[in-house]
């Protein structure tokens, strides 16, 4: 008998839990979406509520102009820069608006303020159902709402010179998105969840503390292009592999210590100004499967040794090697007949190495240009 009442107080509480749930979820949509949008209010109407001007449809926009883009009598891009007043909350009334571009503006939210900036993007956001395109720069950005998951039509979300510490786990909602770039931002981690965006072809995260790259990130098969530039505390692009459509690798004035891995459509790496003390065997596993020339920059690295198998890299046709620790080259790179340029300037070769490479490179690919 006692089990029995164990078990029906667990289902009671179960049950309870699941009220409570709801009740809240319910307050917070409540909370959301109070914004009086008035009736039969046109998009003109809504913008000329506004308590700046934003022109409608310029010919020639400037940098520092707030406009929007109309169509039909619906706003569907709208651009606002340098505003000082705030932005209202009947923004979000514009149901067909496609594009929203913030630059140095706040919105209405006291709450939600330290000294006029904006701290948190309203959770109002998410009555932008048809949302396409968000930017977000030079604010005083800390986080996202969770809610950011729910915009179902978000292709490209870009976020830069803000304090933003780090990424909802909702990112991983978000299965349309196609461009993914933070700069200038707090961001050490980013959530395991981002292996989730199936469709992201562009991920980038530029000057930032981040320190690590999810495993997840492999997950991300249609990722064509990745920029990881001035992230001082990365130290490994390990998790970087098996990625299909990868065609572009930028990686350069970060930390790294190794190289990514079985890349079969890469074109372009770049990872200059790097703690590479080599180039391991994984070199040879980025080969270009579909026989196109490939572009390697290594310079100023600590690289001292190469591995053999850069020789599987059959379709290298530019390496940059300059400002590296290199006194020695494998003999396999002397049959790479596809090298049209190879830089080893500012390395530790003697004028007497120079002399002898520059010999055999020319009997064994004449075409090559050598630069010591």
């Amino acid at each position: 008998m006692k089990i029995f009442y164990i078990f029906q107080l667990i289902y009671v509480l179960n049950i309870q839990w699941i009220i409570n749930a709801n009740l809240n979820d319910a307050t917070k949509s409540k909370n959301i979406q109070e914004v009086n949008c008035g009736q039969n209010k046109t998009d003109s109407e809504i913008t000329d509520s506004f308590p700046f001007p934003v022109q409608s449809n310029p010919m020639l926009p400037k940098p520092s102009m707030t406009y929007g883009l109309m169509t039909n009598g619906r706003i569907n891009s709208i651009e606002i820069i340098n505003q000082k007043t705030c932005i209202p909350s009947i923004i979000f009334c514009l149901k067909n608006l496609e594009k929203l571009v913030i630059n140095n503006s706040y919105f209405c939210d006291s709450s939600k303020q330290i000294n006029g900036k904006m701290e948190y993007l309203p959770e109002q956001i998410i009555k932008l159902e048809k949302l396409k395109t968000l930017k977000i720069s030079h604010v005083n950005l800390i986080s996202l709402p969770n809610v950011i998951g729910n915009l179902p039509s978000l292709k490209d979300l870009t976020i830069s010179h803000v304090n933003l510490r780090f990424l909802p786990k909702t990112i991983g909602n978000l299965f349309n998105l196609k461009d993914l770039s933070i700069s200038h931002a707090n961001i050490a981690f980013l959530p395991e969840t981002i292996g989730n965006l199936s469709h992201l072809r562009y991920l980038s995260i530029c000057n930032t503390p981040l320190r690590s790259l999810p495993k997840t990130i492999s997950n991300i098969k249609s990722l064509e292009r990745i920029t990881l530039k001035y992230n001082p505390q990365l130290h490994s692009i390990r998790k970087i592999h098996d990625l299909p459509a990868l065609y572009t690798l930028d990686v350069r004035h970060c930390s790294v210590q190794d190289l990514p891995r079985n890349l079969p459509k890469l074109n372009d790496l770049y990872m200059s100004s790097n703690k590479l003390a080599k180039l391991n065997f994984d070199i040879g596993t980025l080969s270009n499967k579909k026989n196109k020339s490939q572009n390697f920059e290594f310079d100023n690295n600590y690289i001292e040794l190469i591995a053999p198998e850069i020789r599987y890299v059959h379709t290298l046709s530019r390496l940059h090697l300059a400002q590296n620790q290199l006194h020695t080259l494998p003999d396999d790179i002397f049959n790479m007949t596809r090298l049209t340029y190879l830089n080893l300037s500012n390395n530790n070769f003697s004028t007497y190495d120079n002399q002898h490479l520059n010999k055999r490179f020319s009997e064994t690919n004449p075409e090559l240009e050598v630069v010591f």
